[in-house]
């Protein structure tokens, strides 16, 4: 396991859109878990032997050091080489090896001390959660069974122990806690940046397809006055040759005009990115993977389904899908720390939605101020819906939408 993954290592949040950012440079490659593990374990394995090589007489009450001894400390030092594969799994075999040393009546190194503080700090600090508290009745029993077999051991070093182990985990949750503030952060921010792109695709495919009916109109008025002047030209070009000037005259002024507008067009339709327009458009399909991302993000959602799921019109979809995004983005952003929940419900003749949170909210005076909640009113007033947002009586913030379906918009 990499234990400088994130805390609860979470899966790609939304694959990168055209345009992204590029991804941060990479750690350099001694900071990588296995190469960082290697240089840790040779460091401690080579500290523990030039401590056993320098080290004076032993104490009354202990055995005198020897092979066993050697081989334990080797030992110890290399269990941090696992620390790339799973620190829990290090920092068992570490205190089981330290253990040994003080069951066997040694005087246990201080190498192998610190092998056992490094691992139990890599677990707490950069291992899941569950793994972190298993560290810590692992590192309990290492310290009770060692305590015990030491000949004598005052209160104030038993003290001293259990302070120094209580200050290392403090800091190694507090690291483990910033770093998954600084995820979520990450997460949002991509959930956020996700939603800006997709919002800008949307505005562009729109105003592509503004322009496509306008040049359609402008081109195809263009060719009809070309076709119409030419009939009247050629009719009149014998009896009437000033006539028929005229009418070539229009002609090229409104061949011109056509000529203009297909190059001005043709300018805006060029884009050099063609992979938005190969996007598939999001809708209701896709309900549960927002949720999805919204979670990783840091909002927990629960999404309730009422009703026989049916096809939607492709407008419609979009619209209603569009409409959860927008709500929960704002319950993201202005919300604070809480939970929401999404609520969809097919009846018969219409389609309703409601996202509420338990979160702060916003003032009356504001609700309805935001460009978010203009654009779903704008969207859900193209369908002759309904739409309420605004804060709750119990506290949160609410949006509830009602979209009707036509004759022809039931299930295909």
């Amino acid at each position: 396991m990499d234990y400088t993954a994130s805390v609860e290592r979470p899966a790609d949040i939304l694959a990168a859109p055209a345009g992204a950012a590029p991804a941060p440079a990479r750690r350099p490659h001694l900071l990588e878990p296995f190469p960082a593990s290697i240089v840790l374990a040779l460091i401690f394995t080579a500290g523990g032997l030039v401590e056993l090589l320098t080290r004076g007489g032993v104490p009354a009450g202990y055995r005198d050091d020897g092979p066993a001894l050697i081989v334990l400390t080797v030992l110890s030092g290399l269990t941090l080489a696992l620390l790339w594969w799973s620190p829990l799994v290090s920092l068992i075999a570490a205190v089981a090896l330290l253990g040994a040393q003080a069951l066997a009546g040694y005087e246990f190194t201080v190498a192998a001390v610190g092998v056992v503080i490094v691992a139990s700090f890599a677990t707490v600090a950069f291992d899941h959660w569950k793994r972190a508290v298993v560290a810590g009745f692992v590192v309990a029993a290492g310290v009770v069974v060692v305590l015990i077999e030491l000949p004598e051991v005052p209160w104030q070093a038993a003290l001293a122990t259990w302070a120094s182990l209580s200050v290392l985990w403090v800091v190694a949750v507090v690291i483990r806690i910033y770093r998954g503030s600084i995820e979520r952060a990450e997460r949002r921010a991509a959930l956020f940046a996700a939603d800006r792109e997709a919002r800008a695709r949307e505005a562009v495919a729109e105003e592509r397809t503004r322009m496509a009916r306008e040049l359609h109109d402008s081109v195809g008025h263009a060719l009809n006055v070309v076709v119409l002047h030419a009939g009247a030209a050629r009719r009149i070009i014998d009896k009437k040759p000033e006539l028929a000037r005229e009418a070539l005259d229009s002609i090229e002024t409104a061949g011109r005009q056509a000529l203009g507008d297909i190059e001005r067009m043709l300018g805006i339709l060029r884009a050099p990115d063609e992979e938005a327009s190969r996007d598939v458009t999001p809708g209701m399909g896709q309900l549960e993977t927002l949720c999805g991302q919204v979670r990783e993000a840091g909002l927990p959602v629960e999404l309730i389904v009422v009703g026989e799921v049916r096809e939607l019109p492709a407008s419609l979809d979009l619209t209603a899908y569009r409409i959860v995004q927008e709500s929960l983005t704002n319950t993201l952003k202005h919300a604070g720390k809480t939970r929401a929940t999404v609520t969809v419900t097919y009846e018969e003749a219409a389609l309703a939605i409601e996202v509420l949170d338990d979160g702060r909210g916003v003032a009356p005076a504001k609700a309805g101020g935001g460009r978010g909640l203009l654009g779903m009113r704008e969207r859900v007033a193209t369908f002759r819906g309904e739409l309420e947002a605004g804060p709750r009586e119990e506290g949160g913030f609410g949006v509830r939408a009602r979209l009707p379906l036509g004759a022809g918009d039931g299930p295909r």
